[in-house]
């Protein structure tokens, strides 16, 4: 069984795409915020579907679920997803209450899908 636990915050307009990727997709499953490796670069976190696991942490924000290990958790701290739509940007910035690498906060990020 999930732990609920309020871990995640979305900036303007977040949910909203969140929402939309997910109809688009024709996704049912929860937001899965996991670390990121490219081999060349510092970890980073990622935005992905996935079923939860029974150790997965739960938390929801405007009617969407996130999931998260305890150790990314435990890792990151309090999330900050925000959406941004600009001319040659558009996708999410994540941020965490402990970065998790210096250039935390800084890319752009898809939701990855399968």
């Amino acid at each position: 069984m999930q732990k609920l636990i309020p871990v995640i915050i979305l900036g303007p307009g977040a949910g909203r795409a969140i929402s939309a990727f997910l109809a688009e997709k024709h996704i049912i499953q929860p937001i899965r915020i996991d670390l990121n490796f490219t081999g060349c670069c510092d970890a980073s976190l990622s935005l992905r579907p996935d079923d939860a696991r029974e150790d997965d942490l739960l938390s929801e924000a405007e009617g969407l679920s996130f999931i998260i290990s305890p150790d990314v958790y435990d890792l990151a701290g309090e999330i900050e997803i925000n959406y941004v739509d600009e001319a040659g940007r558009t996708g999410f910035v994540i941020r965490s209450g402990k970065p998790v690498s210096e250039w935390d906060g800084f890319g752009i990020c898809d939701i990855k899908s399968s």
